[in-house]
Formats: structure tokens, sequence, C-alpha cells
């Protein structure tokens, strides 16, 4: 109990440089003008509803409050089916095109607990994925509600990094918006059911691994 307040203290703090920061950037922002490039909104929905042995029981759909607050330009959510339900994986994936005017994403360290989940653990950790000889960082969560556990793995890609702490999103804004007139970002998020930790972290890094190229294909080639 004594290291999770430790480690909610250290994500406070972190909270508190990350706003002064944007608060800098924000000045900044408004002092300069930006004429951000007109890219197209990848087409989330064409990712496949059936890959390797993986598949989707189909779309649903997000709360319209949720929606209406968060304004992505496009998002999919879905639950995938391994060979069995205990392989079960939901998937999120949300978009925005500018994080200028907008809330961008809502972390899940926001949201899960909003619904009653009380985080267990959590800590940054690297997977391995298809087309990359680095590492990808990723938030590795754990989460319970009533007699319930769930896994969380989740982190942000454009077509120019893929990274996995809370507000690098907002603190790249203004180099992004100089040197490549963009500041899109893009939240993935996989949720499996928490039984036995080791075979649901393989599970949901084989989806991770499954899903990665055709995120890529449509969110950007990273580098």
């Amino acid at each position: 109990m004594a290291n999770r307040r430790l480690g909610s203290a250290g994500y406070a703090v972190s909270i508190v440089l990350a706003c002064l920061i944007l608060a800098v950037q924000a000045g900044a922002t408004r002092m300069l003008s930006f004429d951000e490039a007109d890219i197209p909104t990848p087409k989330l929905h064409d990712i496949p509803m059936n890959f390797g042995i993986w598949s989707s029981r189909g779309e649903q759909s997000l709360e319209k409050s949720i929606v209406d607050y968060l304004a992505p330009d496009a998002y999919i959510l879905r639950d995938y089916v391994g060979p069995s339900d205990a392989s079960s994986v939901n998937l999120f994936v949300a978009h925005f095109r500018s994080l200028d005017k907008t809330y961008g994403p809502h972390s899940p360290r926001i949201c899960l607990p909003g619904s009653g989940w009380l985080e267990t653990s959590g800590r940054v950790t690297t997977i391995q994925v298809p087309g990359r000889a680095d590492r990808i960082s990723v938030n590795q969560l754990t989460y319970e509600k009533s007699n319930n556990r769930i896994l969380v793995l989740y982190w942000y890609q454009n077509s120019r990094r893929i990274w996995a702490q809370e507000f690098q999103a907002k603190l790249t804004l203004l180099p992004d918006l100089i040197k490549y007139r963009r500041s899109d970002v893009s939240l993935v998020r996989l949720i499996v059911p928490a039984v036995n930790s080791p075979e649901d972290l393989a599970n949901c890094t084989a989806f991770a691994k499954a899903v990665f190229p055709a995120l890529v294909e449509r969110i950007g080639p990273v580098q």
C-alpha cells in the first residue's frame, strides 16, 4: 500500500510539472500562428475484423457524452476473440488530427478509475512488435472492481514516434507544429480479463503484435 501511495505521489508530481510546461507552451502557441498541414483521417474502421487467430465480435460505440467530450476525429471499439473466450481482447483506438485546440487522448488512468476500477499495479514496460528493430514502450496496468480483474496495455502513436508517457503528446505539440506542421496522435488501448498474470500478459502482448502492422498502415509508418 505504501508503494502504491508513493507511486501516486510521483504521478501527481509529474502532472504538476507537465502542467507548468503546458502553460508555457500554451502561451507560445497563442503568440504564434500555426497553419497545420491538412492530413487525412486514418480509416480505423478498415482495421480487419479478422486477422491471424483473432476474430472480432463487431463494432461498439462510446456513449455520446464521452464522444462529445473527447471529440476524436476517428475511433474504434471492438472485442476480439482468439481460439477461446479466455483469450478475448478489447481494442480501443482513438485518433486526434490536432492537439492545438482539443482535449486530446484521455488516459485510461483517468477514465478507468472514473468507472469504479482500482489500479493495483502500474509500470512502463517494452514489447517487441513487427517491423521494428527496437522495442516500443507501453503502459502495463492491472485493475480490480468487485471480483473482477483486468490487465491493460496502452500507448500513444503517430507517424513520428511511439511513447508511453502520459503527457508527451502535449509536451511535443509546439516542436511538432514548428517542424512538421502536425500535432496528430492516436491512443491505442488493449484490455484482457486478468485470471493468471503470465498468461494474461502473453495473450495481450500477442494481440498487440498482431494488430500493430494494421495500426502502422493507417496511423503512419513509425521509423
